[in-house]
């Protein structure tokens, strides 16, 4: 298309954009009402799910605003894009440059003074750069076009009519006045993100075909630098899969808090950099003879390669927490110095990054030291794409948050390391360092891998922790049995006298026979009824009986001691008593009847028990349940709950409670590699948690090592601000 500026072209020019604003206007109509339905469905749901009735109110009440409002919204939105197409015709800005540098005089108050304001701005902001970033080739395609249809000047986002931002700030100016409720107005926010930003592909799409059509630059190629093109390549890959996930599952309040929060923290860097640069403008030294952004890469990646083969020739754990990193890193940002291309800002926040890391009090030692070795390529990465900072879902944080996570939950202290996450974690740095150039999708596909692998050996460790728990239930359901036979037992003799043999007797051999039968049949078994009634027989068989008038005593003594005896020995042999010792304990209680005193008088005997269910056992466990504190706060401890032995040692052992019984107040612990380590009665973890020799440690933090981290840098900067500006 020729781009003189002659009367017929500008007729021309009126013409084809005049259809394009008619077309975005009928487009932008169709995807609202889809908008506002969305809207109206999702602010129901969640009042539906509110916890209490404030919740509720708040969410219908936010409903009602926006459904009322719904005729005037739309109108303001319209009038929005109307007023976009004047500013293009008018040669100025249509939206804001969201990629920009934070004005310090504007921003610093939002994100100081109006923590709304602030959520607010975030959510047009990350909405715009996101589908900026998505629709990148289509966008480039558009700028240039309607470059052309101006005669030529250079457009950009921020003057394209139809850019991102026009849509995002278009609601921000429609939403005015209405009263919603914060966290409403995000939800409102998340779903135009949703149901409107990311189908804007089918818009771009349909106006370059109708550019194509009026023969405006009808063969435009989308090309970009091969640096920035592989950069972008993983970016917009990363953004495209975001979006998609959001779009296909419900928004919660929990999520949208976990992203506003991520956006915060990115912008609070932002404005805090902007106002340190700007109080303390000279940040360094004059450059002399500046290298290239393409020098610094490849002399970033020689320092890669020293790390590399340092890090091959550490073969144990022990050896990597005793090397050193912080060379590597000081050579890499004292390079990254010598160009005018790198801010500042960026070596120091990657440098703050990895500082708090090795500062984590819940990542071993070793751990720590190997991730170090990180530095390097991920300031590259900093230096590469600008996005790294900007996007929780860029690869390469979700690797190194994976990272981080999987050595503080799966490698032991103090080198004690019976795994191969280590190995395997050691394996992806060295890979890094020796393989990373400019290609960003590396990090993608070691993140894939690895996720991969941690599937796999998740399941070897539940496992092995499923079996350390099973083979500890039965144990201590054999250690439960034992004192529920015992209770009933000493329940059963009451003040009965009984001599030390016939004690023996049913405190051993009998009291293994009762233990064997309650296991294996039930307390509802024939098995289990007539060993009980054997210990009955015992008990009368040993009191005195006047067998000279009670005709009846006289006989059953009779039969006892032919029966006795037969069943007796029955039990001993299931439980494999030793024969001559069973012998003598017969022997003992067949004579017992020589022995006693007729005028003694006879104890009653509680009827047999067939029903042991109910007998209490272990009663000083259950004293001491009551009377210690500690044993009682360590029954409402949850399966999970990690555990220092030894907290004091320097080569302490962490360990997991995975079971415990409330009956024996007995508590099992596993290993990392789900490994049973240890079984302690509820009275000596109280006793060593009491005496400072087992602690119990801090849940670890759910959020990304990433967030995480960028919350120290923020304090850091804060303070150096406050050192600055005074």
């Amino acid at each position: 298309m020729d781009n003189s500026q002659s009367p017929a072209n500008s007729l021309k020019q009126n013409q084809v954009l005049q259809s394009c604003c008619e077309q975005v206007m009928k487009w932008s109509k169709k995807q609202l009402d889809d908008y506002f339905d969305a809207v109206d469905e999702y602010l129901f749901q969640l009042s539906s799910k509110s916890k209490n009735n404030a919740e509720q109110s708040v969410y219908f009440q936010s409903r009602d605003e926006f459904r009322n409002a719904r005729i005037a919204i739309s109108q303001q939105f319209i009038r929005s894009l109307d007023k976009a197409f004047n500013n293009y015709r008018l040669n100025k800005n249509t939206n804001t440059d969201f990629n920009s540098d934070i004005d310090p005089s504007q921003e610093s108050k939002l994100a100081l003074v109006d923590q709304e304001k602030l959520e607010e701005a975030l959510a047009i902001s990350s909405m715009s750069r996101k589908a900026n970033t998505t629709f990148s080739e289509a966008l480039f395609a558009l700028n240039h076009r309607f470059s052309a249809l101006v005669g030529g000047k250079k457009i950009s986002e921020q003057c394209n009519p139809i850019a991102p931002g026009v849509f995002a700030e278009g609601l921000q100016f429609s939403l005015q006045g209405l009263l919603l409720d914060n966290q409403a107005k995000l939800v409102v926010y998340k779903i135009f993100e949703q149901r409107f930003t990311n189908h804007l592909n089918q818009l771009y799409n349909q106006i370059n075909e109708y550019f194509k059509e009026q023969n405006i630059l009808p063969h435009l190629n989308y090309s970009v630098s091969k640096n920035a093109q592989q950069a972008q390549s993983t970016t917009t890959a990363s953004a495209t899969s975001t979006a998609q996930g959001l779009a296909e599952e419900a928004l919660s309040p929990q999520s949208l808090e976990t992203i506003n929060h991520q956006m915060r923290l990115m912008e609070a860097i932002r404005i805090l950099q902007a106002r340190i640069a700007q109080s303390q403008p000279v940040r360094r030294a004059p450059i002399v003879n500046a290298i290239p952004i393409a020098q610094l890469i490849t002399n970033i990646k020689n320092f890669q390669k020293n790390a590399h083969s340092h890090l091959q020739s550490l073969e144990s754990p022990q050896a990597v927490a005793d090397s050193n990193a912080v060379t590597f890193k000081l050579q890499a940002e004292q390079e990254a110095r010598k160009t005018k291309d790198v801010d500042e800002n960026t070596i120091e926040i990657v440098g703050l990054l990895f500082e708090y890391m090795l500062n984590d009090q819940q990542l071993p030692d070793s751990v720590k030291t190997l991730l170090s070795y990180l530095h390097t390529p991920f300031l590259k990465v900093a230096l590469l794409d600008k996005d790294f900072f900007n996007q929780p879902e860029h690869p390469s944080r979700q690797l190194l948050n994976n990272l981080v996570a999987s050595g503080g939950r799966w490698v032991e202290p103090a080198g004690q390391h019976k795994n191969d996450v280590f190995q395997h974690i050691k394996k992806i740095v060295e890979k890094l360092l020796s393989d990373f150039s400019d290609d960003l999708q590396i990090f993608t596909d070691l993140d894939t891998e690895f996720k991969e692998y941690l599937k796999q050996h998740t399941r070897r460790i539940r496992l092995a922790e499923k079996r350390s728990t099973q083979a500890a239930q039965g144990e201590n359901k054999l250690k439960e049995i034992r004192l529920k036979v015992e209770s009933y037992l000493k329940s059963k003799i009451g003040e009965i006298q009984l001599t030390s043999p016939i004690k023996t007797l049913l405190f051993e051999p009998w009291a293994n026979f009762l233990s064997f039968n309650l296991l294996r049949f039930g307390s509802r078994s024939e098995n289990w009824r007539e060993a009980a009634q054997a210990v009955d027989d015992i008990l009368w068989y040993c009191q005195a009986h006047d067998i000279a008038t009670d005709m009846h005593a006289r006989k059953r003594i009779q039969e006892l001691r032919t029966t006795l005896p037969k069943i007796l020995q029955h039990g001993f042999d299931t439980v494999g008593y030793d024969d001559s010792q069973g012998q003598r304990l017969l022997t003992t209680l067949i004579n017992r009847q020589q022995y006693v005193d007729d005028k003694q008088s006879i104890k009653p005997i509680t009827p047999a028990i067939t029903d042991i269910d109910n007998v209490k056992i272990n009663q000083k466990a259950e004293a001491a349940l009551q009377k210690d504190s500690i044993i009682k706060k360590l029954t409402t401890v949850e399966f999970g709950t990690w555990f220092a032995f030894n907290a004091n040692d320097k080569n302490s052992q962490h360990a997991k409670l995975a079971w415990s019984n409330a009956n024996t107040l007995h508590f099992m612990f596993v290993n990392k590699m789900g490994q049973q380590v240890a079984i302690k009665t509820g009275q000596q973890l109280a006793d060593e948690i009491r005496n400072g020799e087992t602690k119990l440690l801090k849940k670890h933090d759910d959020k990304p090592f990433f967030e995480t981290a960028m919350e120290q840098v923020i304090e850091q900067l804060q303070q150096k601000e406050k050192t600055v500006s005074q």
